[in-house]
């Protein structure tokens, strides 16, 4: 497994690279105590996950989250300080798949790393760049952008983490649980509520009659499902 991190507390990389290595005998490591440095290693070296230290997520690199995801999907944990609720919610909305507070405890932080890893593995991910859903309506997942007929489509960072999970997937129904745990998390498996919301405002930005939904369908107590329409 290969991982970057970005983080300048010495006792925090020393704890996260301890129990990753006790889990993962092949894990490969590059590090960075800096923003901008971290963002360019990630093309260059490909890793399978990002750790991000939230203590380098100041006002000043409070957006680093969405570049991120202006043209990757790699996982990203974020490294969080014990009670920063408020920023927790806040990275995950920005695009980040899982928090971890410090001081990290090293079964949770192996356990949510395997998790990622094991979502991202079996959720058969095409590798086209663009996915076209309908007619004139598509997905490029090298810029996260959703276009109707050329002109992009405003979506929130968790809209467009949402309709990538159902598009590539496309045809497949995929549980309450998957989707939440891929976009969101493993502590949100549960909240029903939060996807019934975020699928509510995906229709009404891409169906041409959200009261109808003829691409994403309702497979009423399982998930949902995206059915491409030509």
């Amino acid at each position: 497994m290969k991982i970057l991190i970005i983080c300048n507390d010495s006792q925090v990389l020393k704890d996260l690279v301890l129990c990753l290595k006790i889990r993962y005998q092949n894990l490969e490591y590059t590090v960075s105590d800096n923003i901008s440095d971290g963002i360019g290693l990630i093309e260059t070296i490909s890793p399978d996950i990002i750790f991000l230290d939230s203590c380098l997520c100041d006002a000043a690199a409070q957006n680093i989250i969405i570049s991120i995801r202006e043209f990757s999907d790699i996982p990203i944990i974020i490294l969080n300080s014990i009670g920063e609720i408020g920023s927790k919610v806040q990275f995950l909305e920005d695009g980040a798949d899982e928090c971890v507070e410090k001081p990290i405890n090293g079964i949770e932080c192996q356990a949510v790393t395997n998790a990622l890893l094991r979502r991202n593995l079996n959720l058969g991910f095409k590798t086209e760049s663009t996915i076209p859903i309908s007619n004139g309506l598509e997905v490029n997942f090298n810029r996260r952008e959703l276009t109707l007929f050329g002109s992009p489509v405003h979506l929130t960072p968790i809209e467009f983490s949402l309709l990538a999970v159902l598009t590539r997937n496309s045809g497949q129904v995929l549980t309450y649980r998957i989707l939440l745990e891929k976009v969101w998390g493993t502590e949100y498996s549960g909240d029903l509520n939060l996807l019934k919301k975020h699928i509510h405002n995906l229709r009404s930005k891409i169906e041409a009659n959200p009261e109808y939904p003829k691409i994403i369908i309702t497979e009423r107590g399982l998930g949902y499902s995206l059915i491409r329409q030509f």
